[in-house]
């Protein structure tokens, strides 16, 4: 009975009225629903969110914590060694539904396979990262997260390239990108790419000891930012997670579970917009 009544609650929250039924892709009927990907504790957490007029929600956890959000998918495995290879102190994990009907009718009207490669290129348009804004809490007010970003060709000769998009999608590969982060300053970064079937990872990792104010927060290859994206009937989801390995101390609990936080909603913002203008 509990069953029948959690499927009953996922349909009534995610179906798409007629209305706006044209702007469905074909290949709905090849992919998994939102209740065939996560837990119930996970669905009714998103149903909440929906419901409280949001797209999704954010959680923070220390060094006790472990992800909890994760969507049964392939990649998800890879996901969790990467992010648990860090002896992290902090780390965040955000679950995002858009909506087919929020994103451009000109990559959802695509055949399949030309719409998983769209997708796949936009995580590798690193340079559209440049000028993404965040919600500064320390500031209040928004303030630009990467002031620069772009690919480079190796993290010895950090020469500039354009972005790396593919024709024919790899089933995991590696970019090097330069950013300028406001906070921490320019840096280095590896970006690792997977793909399996419908679904897609990118992970950034620095290659760089991130400074703030001259005082090292961050060292090298201590953070790991990570996103995986996954078309379902009910629409797109963006699962991301964040370990970071920082100073652990109470008193900084508040403020990096905000500025934490706040980057991987930039990273939400991001992904969302990249599908609105494709």
């Amino acid at each position: 009975m509990k069953g029948i009544l959690l499927s009953l609650c996922t349909a009534a929250l995610f179906v798409l009225p007629p209305t706006i039924e044209a702007q469905q892709p074909d290949f709905l009927g090849s992919l998994k629903t939102v209740e065939d990907l996560f837990t119930s504790d996970t669905i009714s957490q998103l149903q909440e969110s929906t419901h409280n007029g949001e797209e999704g929600f954010n959680r923070f956890f220390t060094s006790e914590g472990r992800a909890i959000h994760l969507p049964s998918v392939d990649v998800s495995t890879k996901l969790i060694q990467e992010a648990y290879s860090i002896d992290y102190a902090v780390g965040v994990e955000s679950l995002y539904l858009i909506p087919w009907k929020d994103i451009s009718t000109k990559l959802t009207g695509l055949p399949h396979q030309e719409f998983l490669q769209e997708v796949y290129n936009i995580l590798r348009r690193v340079s559209t990262l440049e000028g993404i804004e965040y919600y500064s809490a320390s500031r209040e007010r928004m303030r630009t997260l990467f002031a620069e970003c772009w690919a480079i060709n190796n993290p010895e000769d950090k020469k500039k390239i354009a972005d790396p998009r593919v024709h024919t999608i790899p089933p995991e590969d590696t970019v090097y990108i330069h950013q300028k982060d406001l906070t921490f300053g320019k840096n280095i970064s590896r970006v690792n790419y997977q793909s399996s079937g419908d679904y897609f990872r990118m992970n950034i990792v620095n290659l760089t000891t991130m400074t703030y104010m001259f005082f090292p927060i961050v060292g090298k290859e201590n953070m790991s930012m990570q996103i995986v994206i996954v078309p379902s009937k009910e629409g797109i989801l963006f699962y991301g997670l964040n370990t970071v390995d920082v100073m652990d101390l109470k008193i900084f609990h508040n403020k990096m579970r905000d500025s934490f936080t706040n980057r991987m909603v930039a990273l939400y913002n991001w992904f969302l917009s990249q599908l609105q203008r494709a």
